[in-house]
């Protein structure tokens, strides 16, 4: 019986009915508790009424629950209210593939990256022993964001059939355990399932198979006008070939969905985990066929490329000017500092405006330029400096606001979207001086819509990392979510026509593109570029300034008695964390393109020996021996983990009460650990918990302020922490007295690294976009003496140097530098 809006099952409330199907009825529904909206399933009354079903079923839904993965529909709470069995679910906003097959056969890329995930998920699944058994286009939903979910792993496991054809999202006919059972939905069987025998995780990939055959061709492997006749032909027939109804399909594409479809199960893939391999390499090799061939075979109607820059190094911000005649933009050419230059098509020569050094942020309809003095990456992605305007056509240069990292004019030149920082947060302000959003997130890339009506911007959730949401603030309502969890945010313009926000990054799917989203969500890909891409305006004729580039995370060391600096960078994003206590490893992880969008933690000799991989996650320290690992996971859950350098068995370290980890370190008597995290309403502050987790000490109730990567200087003892307080003032932290004491030797733009292993000394690094040098002060007397200077041997790109870490007994110093280059382009043609 269907349920009316505001009925009550336990903490949740009805609000619409979303579907239904022979295994029940699903609804959107309240989370009262938590404030969040979720999706439940009722199911037939059967299940209450059968204790051995009802308890089978949440058996199985804590199973599912455990899973946890990105492409599997997370299961949050089963419940009995009265006659109605319930499972609380995600909700999951989008299309499933059913819906989507109904405009016929996907892309090549796009169909082999879906497969991907579905593999992953059905991985995922397999390892923690639980079986899909009805994998089919009806059970796959497929998110505005480009991502897919597995729904329906084994919420019931016996149901009468759903007729052929229906889009419920409901299982339509599931496994019990009986021998001799056919389980599942006809066309989508394995052969074992077809003879009723036990289905494992060779039926899974089976039935995948089936799914991708379905997408790449538009018709389904298997299908016959009876259900016995369909069955007979999963017995002993093959399907046509791909290439009979998609002729561009790949012999390599073609093979790989052969051999999930092999009749016996032994000739299939091991694991979905083999298939998820297989996949992606094949991804990877169209990828790069497809950027072999772009620049000499691309269609009439593909877009069309004109260079505008031609010097060395990166340009960070271009606008069109109001006519749409010239361009005008901010770039850093041969390492030196931001400039605003102006240039016309047709001509290499960029002409300097003479204007303070300085980025450009955007331009008015009457030619006002909004600029960022001093312009500079503070912490990796983010950026700030001090908000200015000036006159395209000449004239002096006000100073408005510091602190602020992006800027847009609304098109009417008389109001301004601004992002800024202040008393540790970061704000949206529209107009200029009206706070619409204040987060202690970071924001980025605010654009104003052609009517002035709304701004779009980026949402990112870890300090210095572009991943994040895209959202939408109206002008007389809330800010909205319209496209989330991007693995990278580059930039972000109105289309044309302004009814569409273009955005551009990497998805989650690890593809470089420019998207078009609508404010009811829907999503569409407008251009995918095998290099990074950046967006920077779309003038109203529907011409786009684009950035094509390369952006590196480098890593350098060296020793006390070496001149020159190792470059020990190992993929194209290695962060470094630590180094071992003899100086003779560095700890790091690999945090761009080749990490994400998980990241990978990794050790490596200064000899320059291959990496070692350790576990995904970011890391923080390295133990006193050693032997262990400081893990930080930012998805598919954020939590602090343990992980072994050699033998040993990797554990969770639980933080109750703490939802944001942001940097963690060992205690020198190496069975506590120091933990900065932040809880509901209450920022960044300084914790003490055993090694095993459990009850928090608080140690400092108030918000610190440290460097998220090189962390908090603890002395040898153990018993002082150095970090700065909320109103940026350095202390020495006693862990004893639980009392600070003022470093009055420590200057304002200078971040406290590490203490020697004497603890008579602390090392001391300039803040900085570049060329930053390390001190050393005597904690006694405050006298200091310069120890090195962080100069990477070629400045071009090197738009941010990374905190330094040093060995305690100093005789090894390694760092991290964030190098983009980028050319600017002329786009026509994008639609």
């Amino acid at each position: 019986m269907s349920l009316p809006s505001g009925t009550r099952l336990g903490p949740y409330e009805i609000v619409a009915p979303l579907g239904a199907g022979g295994m029940g009825e699903v609804y959107r529904a309240r989370d009262t508790r938590l404030g969040r909206d979720v999706a439940i399933k009722t199911l037939p009354a059967a299940f209450s009424h059968d204790p051995e079903r009802r308890a089978r079923f949440e058996t199985e839904a804590k199973a599912v629950a455990a899973l946890s993965h990105p492409n599997v529909l997370a299961i949050f709470d089963v419940g009995i209210e009265g006659d109605t069995t319930y499972a609380v679910m995600e909700l999951v906003e989008g299309q499933t593939l059913r819906e989507r097959l109904q405009d016929g056969a996907l892309s090549g890329p796009r169909a082999t990256g879906i497969a991907m995930q579905l593999a992953n998920g059905l991985g995922a699944a397999h390892d923690k022993g639980v079986i899909h058994r009805d994998l089919k286009p009806e059970n796959i939903m497929l998110t505005p964001g480009g991502q897919a979910k597995i729904l329906d792993f084994g919420l019931a496991r016996v149901s009468p059939p759903v007729p052929a054809g229906s889009r419920s999202m409901a299982p339509t006919e599931v496994a019990g355990t009986t021998p001799g059972m056919v389980l599942g939905t006809t066309d989508y069987l394995s052969p074992e399932q077809v003879r009723g025998n036990t289905a494992d995780e060779r039926s899974d990939i089976f039935a995948l198979g089936t799914v991708i055959y379905e997408m790449l061709a538009g018709h389904r492997a298997f299908h016959a006008e009876t259900p016995a006749e369909t069955m007979t032909a999963i017995l002993r027939e093959d399907p046509p070939e791909i290439a009979r109804f998609t002729p561009d399909v790949s012999p390599a594409t073609e093979r790989i969905v052969r051999r999930c479809l092999e009749k016996q199960p032994a000739a299939r893939f091991r694991s979905a985990a083999d298939l998820a391999y297989a996949l992606e390499a094949i991804s990877s090799v169209s990828s790069a066929a497809h950027a072999k061939l772009a620049g000499t075979l691309a269609p009439a109607d593909q877009p069309r490329f004109k260079r505008l820059t031609f010097r060395n190094g990166i340009v960070a911000g271009a606008r069109f000017v109001p006519d749409g005649s010239g361009v005008v933009f901010g770039a850093s050419w041969e390492g030196k500092p931001f400039e605003i230059f102006s240039a016309h098509p047709g001509s290499p020569d960029a002409r300097s405006l003479g204007l303070p050094p300085a980025n450009l942020l955007s331009i008015s309809r009457s030619g006002e330029l909004a600029l960022s003095l001093g312009y500079e990456h503070t912490f990796w992605n983010q950026v700030s400096g001090t908000l200015a305007r000036t006159a395209l056509g000449g004239g002096g240069v006000r100073p408005l606001q510091k602190g602020v990292g992006h800027a847009s004019w609304s098109h009417d030149g008389q109001a301004m979207a601004v992002i800024r920082y202040a008393q540790g947060c970061c704000r949206l302000e529209y107009p200029a001086g009206t706070v619409r959003v204040e987060t202690a997130e970071w924001l980025s890339h605010a654009g104003v819509s052609r009517d002035g009506m709304h701004v779009a911007y980026a949402r990112h959730k870890y300090v210095g990392d572009s991943g994040g949401d895209i959202c939408v603030l109206a002008a007389a309502g809330d800010s909205r979510v319209l496209l989330s969890d991007m693995t990278s945010i580059s930039g972000i313009a109105w289309s044309p026509s302004g009814d569409e926000i273009w955005c551009s990054g990497i998805n989650a799917e690890l593809q470089n593109s420019i998207w078009g989203v609508r404010l009811d969500g829907s999503q569409r890909e407008i251009y995918t570029s095998p290099a990074r891409v950046t967006l920077h305006d779309v003038a109203a004729d529907g011409r786009a300034l684009i950035g094509l580039g390369n952006l590196r995370i480098g890593l350098s060391a060296s020793t006390a008695l070496e001149v020159r600096e190792k470059d020990l960078s190992w993929f194209d994003g290695s962060v470094v964390s630590d180094i071992s206590a003899d100086g003779s490893q560095v700890l790091f992880y690999e945090g761009h393109e080749a990490g994400n969008p998980k990241y990978a933690c990794y050790m490596r000799d200064l000899s320059g020996s291959p990496a070692v991989r350790l576990a995904d996650g970011y890391t923080t320290r390295l133990s006193a021996d050693g032997l262990w690992l400081l893990v930080i996971t930012l998805r598919p859950e954020h939590g602090l983990h343990l992980y072994p350098t050699g033998f040993g068995e990797p554990r969770s370290i639980p933080l109750p009460g703490i939802d944001l980890i942001l940097w963690a370190g060992f205690h020198p008597d190496g069975k506590r650990l120091f933990v900065a995290g932040s809880s509901p309403g209450r920022a960044g502050r300084l914790y003490l918990v055993g090694i095993d987790g459990g009850t928090l000490d608080l140690l400092w109730d108030e918000q610190i302020e440290f460097d998220r990567l090189g962390g908090l200087a603890i002395a040898p003892d153990g018993e002082s922490v150095i970090f700065r307080r909320a109103c940026a003032e350095p202390v020495l932290f006693s862990c004893r007295t639980r009392t600070v004491e003022p470093l009055a030797f420590v200057d304002e733009d200078e971040v406290p690294m590490r203490f020697d292993s004497s603890g008579r000394y602390l090392f001391v690094a300039s803040r900085g976009t570049a060329g930053r040098t390390v001190d050393r002060i005597d904690m006694s007397s405050g006298e200091r003496t310069e120890w090195r200077k962080l100069e990477p041997p070629d400045p071009i790109g090197v738009i941010f140097i990374g905190h330094p870490c040093i060995s305690p007994d100093g005789s090894t110093l390694a760092y991290s530098y964030f190098r983009h280059t980028a050319d600017l382009y002329l786009v026509e043609g994008l639609r």
